[in-house]
């Protein structure tokens, strides 16, 4: 069938790739189907699918199939081994065909433990003279174990295992008894988030049936920017003052411009004149700083419409000056309204006589923080205090000029009636106002400051009273304001911020006196700001 010459040829071919396979181990094996051994080395993409059988008509996958295993890359000493033992052994005739792979393998076999045993003595001598003079290894390991860093984590688990080594457990003793740090981070400091119940401890109505005697509410709220607010809560003014009958409503933080009062976008004179349409708005704006600080107070009107002062930009008039306090006020007292009362109260007692809105000093007049009302019983002021900031840059400012100045300006109105001075104070007085008091970084926080704390105190001592804390002594967890970027409100993790500060006669209930503090709190369901509004009840007397 196959002539001498082909069958020699492919006998040849057939030598030399068993010759090969020494060599080269990562030769592919495949057999024949009289399982003989038959070597192919690594052919390209087009013989690989011929021989791997991808197609079905194709002649070759009758001589030759892949074999079950695929050699591997053999280790560099194997490889060298076989590649010497093929090198000394003799390159069989062509006669001796049949032979060859015998006489090969045979070859390898006798050539092979002579070689390779002595090769491997000599691998075993070499491997204990490594060990033998290897003291490397060993200086390592002897820094390991003198490390401190390490000997502090071996002591810290040894104290966990019960079968510890002596030096480790005094190493653990005298990390524990070197470690007053732990002990210090361990003391936590006061985290009091649970609202004490509150009683209140006036009722208007009962009050005027009872008495006869009117009920003055004042309301104030750090609105954060009254042009936001409006666009959240559209109607919470009006409901606020609805809700709780507000005579005032003072407002701090609204950081609006007189050019935004009649814009046509914002509109926002038209917005008030809808919702609070009862009421007298006065403003006070920052001249310094766009957008910044700003506060109002709206009046509810009386009888002929209040005090007659309305809203400036409005009226195109002037709102008086801080000398207008210190002139006679009583020019319509000969007019007043004797049929306009509320109850067995005159109407005249509830509206202002007269509304400024500066402080009359020029270097705190520029943010306008302040607007002051005065009352035929008393002085009523709306007051944002200065922020001492966050790296406390402003406070010096705030501590040593502003509450120094403006304490003076609320003792000189002291002089001629009862002062209160109301709104964001930017202080947390003591440890019933903080609800982490003891925190270590409130120190170096604004409004939680010494320096603050210790002004306040001076403030208060010059003769005027916290009404809250004077009403309710042992109230806790009752905060005015949450920080909305750490979502501390609904936690109640708070700071007391907003006061009501009255003097003293104010407090104290006798004949002589016609106005009363009865109430003060806090309205924390009222959202809209990172503040909520408080609130101050005043018996006006008949």
């Amino acid at each position: 069938m196959f002539s001498f010459s082909t069958i020699r040829n492919v006998l040849f071919i057939r030598s030399l790739l068993v010759s090969t396979r020494a060599a080269f181990p990562s030769i592919r094996h495949y057999n024949l189907p009289h399982r003989s051994a038959f070597f192919i080395p690594h052919c390209a993409r087009s013989n690989q699918r011929r021989i791997g059988g991808q197609p079905k008509n194709n002649h070759y996958q009758l001589f030759f199939k892949p074999a079950t295993t695929i050699f591997q890359t053999m280790p560099p000493k194997r490889a060298n081994n076989k590649m010497h033992s093929a090198a000394t052994n003799d390159v069989v005739s062509n006669d001796d065909e049949e032979t060859k792979p015998i006489s090969l393998k045979g070859a390898t076999k006798k050539g092979k433990p002579d070689d390779t045993a002595s090769e491997k003595q000599e691998a075993k001598t070499k491997a204990a003279t490594k060990k033998k003079a290897s003291p490397k290894k060993k200086k390592v390991a002897t820094k390991k174990e003198a490390t401190p860093k390490k000997r502090k984590s071996k002591s810290t688990t040894a104290t966990t295992s019960t079968s510890a080594d002596s030096d480790d457990e005094d190493s653990t003793t005298n990390t524990k008894k070197s470690s007053p740090k732990k002990k210090a981070k361990a003391a936590d400091h006061q985290r009091w988030t649970e609202r004490t119940p509150l009683t209140r401890l006036w009722d208007p109505k009962t009050a005027m049936k009872s008495k006869g005697s009117y009920t003055f509410t004042v309301i104030s709220w750090n609105v954060a920017g009254l042009r936001a607010f409006i666009k959240k809560e559209p109607d919470a003014l009006a409901n606020l003052a609805e809700r709780y009958q507000a005579d005032v409503i003072c407002l701090q933080e609204h950081k609006l411009q007189d050019s935004h009062m009649d814009d046509p976008k914002l509109k926002i004179r038209e917005h008030f004149e809808e919702k609070l349409e009862g009421f007298d708005c006065h403003w006070s704006y920052s001249m310094t700083k766009k957008g910044y600080s700003g506060t109002a107070m709206f009046i509810r009107k009386r009888g002929g419409g209040g005090s007659g002062e309305g809203d400036a930009s409005k009226k195109g008039k002037k709102q008086a000056k801080i000398g207008a306090f210190f002139t006679s006020k009583n020019k319509d007292d000969g007019e007043a309204a004797k049929k306009d009362s509320i109850g067995d109260v005159p109407a005249k007692n509830l509206q202002p006589l007269s509304v400024v809105t500066e402080l009359g000093l020029p270097k705190h007049d520029g943010e306008g923080r302040t607007i002051t009302a005065e009352f035929p019983l008393f002085y009523l002021t709306n007051v944002y205090v200065p922020n001492s900031g966050q790296k406390l840059e402003r406070l010096g400012y705030r501590t040593e000029e502003w509450d120094t100045d403006f304490l003076n300006k609320m003792l000189q109105l002291k002089k001629s009636k009862p002062v209160i001075w109301l709104g964001d104070l930017n202080v947390a007085h003591n440890e019933k106002d903080t609800w982490n008091e003891g925190a270590k970084h409130l120190a170096k926080s604004a409004g939680t400051t010494p320096q603050e704390r210790a002004s306040f105190d001076r403030q208060l001592g010059a003769g005027f009273v916290d009404a809250f804390r004077h009403l309710h002594r042992d109230a806790m967890g009752h905060y005015s304001y949450w920080s909305q970027r750490a979502g501390n409100r609904e936690p109640n993790k708070g700071l007391r911020l907003d006061y009501f500060i009255c003097s003293k006669d104010l407090m104290e209930d006798n004949d002589s006196q016609k106005a009363v503090v009865r109430d003060s709190y806090m309205i924390p369901d009222l959202v809209g700001s990172d503040h909520c509004p408080i609130v101050l009840e005043i018996e006006m007397k008949k």
